[in-house]
Protein backbone atom coordinates (compact mmCIF):
# COMPACT_ATOMS: atom_id res chain seq x y z
CA UNK A 1 0.00 0.00 0.00
CA UNK A 2 3.01 2.31 0.54
CA UNK A 3 4.24 2.04 -3.08
CA UNK A 4 1.26 2.24 -5.42
CA UNK A 5 3.17 0.87 -8.44
CA UNK A 6 3.84 -2.40 -6.61
CA UNK A 7 0.32 -2.87 -5.24
CA UNK A 8 -1.59 -5.87 -6.72
CA UNK A 9 1.38 -7.36 -8.62
CA UNK A 10 0.80 -10.68 -6.89
CA UNK A 11 4.48 -11.33 -6.17
CA UNK A 12 5.45 -13.57 -3.26
CA UNK A 13 8.77 -14.78 -1.86
CA UNK A 14 9.42 -17.48 0.71
CA UNK A 15 12.40 -19.11 2.37
CA UNK A 16 11.95 -22.86 2.66
CA UNK A 17 14.02 -24.89 5.11
CA UNK A 18 14.10 -28.64 4.41
CA UNK A 19 15.08 -31.07 7.15
CA UNK A 20 17.26 -34.02 6.14
CA UNK A 21 14.96 -36.19 4.01
CA UNK A 22 12.35 -33.41 4.27
CA UNK A 23 9.95 -32.55 1.51
CA UNK A 24 7.47 -30.06 0.17
CA UNK A 25 4.83 -32.57 -1.02
CA UNK A 26 3.11 -32.40 -4.42
CA UNK A 27 1.00 -29.26 -4.79
CA UNK A 28 0.01 -26.62 -7.36
CA UNK A 29 -0.20 -22.85 -7.71
CA UNK A 30 -3.19 -22.29 -10.03
CA UNK A 31 -2.35 -18.64 -10.74
CA UNK A 32 1.44 -18.44 -10.46
CA UNK A 33 4.71 -19.76 -11.83
CA UNK A 34 7.29 -20.60 -9.14
CA UNK A 35 11.02 -19.95 -9.44
CA UNK A 36 13.10 -21.85 -6.87
CA UNK A 37 16.77 -21.10 -6.07
CA UNK A 38 18.78 -23.46 -3.86
CA UNK A 39 20.79 -21.56 -1.23
CA UNK A 40 22.22 -24.55 0.65
CA UNK A 41 22.23 -28.31 0.20
CA UNK A 42 20.66 -30.46 -2.49
CA UNK A 43 17.06 -30.82 -3.66
CA UNK A 44 15.38 -33.32 -5.96
CA UNK A 45 12.56 -31.44 -7.71
CA UNK A 46 10.00 -32.21 -10.37
CA UNK A 47 6.68 -31.44 -12.02
CA UNK A 48 4.08 -33.21 -14.18
CA UNK A 49 2.58 -31.66 -17.31
CA UNK A 50 -0.86 -33.00 -16.41
CA UNK A 51 -2.82 -30.11 -17.92
CA UNK A 52 -1.14 -30.09 -21.35
CA UNK A 53 -2.66 -31.34 -24.61
CA UNK A 54 -1.51 -34.70 -26.03
CA UNK A 55 1.22 -35.86 -26.63
CA UNK A 56 2.77 -33.86 -23.76
CA UNK A 57 0.15 -34.85 -21.19
CA UNK A 58 1.48 -36.43 -18.00
CA UNK A 59 5.18 -36.00 -18.81
CA UNK A 60 7.39 -36.00 -15.72
CA UNK A 61 10.32 -33.56 -15.53
CA UNK A 62 12.80 -33.78 -12.65
CA UNK A 63 16.29 -32.67 -11.72
CA UNK A 64 18.71 -32.77 -8.80
CA UNK A 65 19.60 -29.20 -7.82
CA UNK A 66 22.66 -28.08 -5.91
CA UNK A 67 23.60 -24.78 -4.27
CA UNK A 68 23.09 -21.92 -6.73
CA UNK A 69 20.85 -23.87 -9.14
CA UNK A 70 17.49 -22.44 -10.24
CA UNK A 71 14.38 -24.32 -11.39
CA UNK A 72 11.04 -23.10 -12.77
CA UNK A 73 7.71 -24.76 -12.00
CA UNK A 74 5.17 -23.61 -14.63
CA UNK A 75 1.85 -22.16 -13.52
CA UNK A 76 -0.78 -24.70 -12.46
CA UNK A 77 1.37 -27.83 -12.70
CA UNK A 78 1.75 -30.37 -9.88
CA UNK A 79 5.26 -30.06 -8.44
CA UNK A 80 7.35 -31.04 -5.42
CA UNK A 81 10.74 -30.65 -3.73
CA UNK A 82 12.62 -33.26 -1.69
CA UNK A 83 15.90 -33.13 0.23
CA UNK A 84 17.54 -36.52 -0.53
CA UNK A 85 20.37 -36.02 1.97
CA UNK A 86 19.79 -37.94 5.24
CA UNK A 87 22.45 -35.90 7.07
CA UNK A 88 22.24 -32.27 5.87
CA UNK A 89 19.38 -29.76 5.69
CA UNK A 90 18.68 -27.73 2.56
CA UNK A 91 17.49 -24.15 2.10
CA UNK A 92 15.78 -22.54 -0.89
CA UNK A 93 14.11 -19.27 -1.88
CA UNK A 94 10.96 -19.49 -3.97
Amino acid sequence: MQIAGLNTLGISIARIDYAPLGQNPPHTHPRATEILTVLEGTLYVGFVTSNQPAPNRNKFFSKVLNKGDVFVFPVGLIHFQFNPNPHQPAVAIA
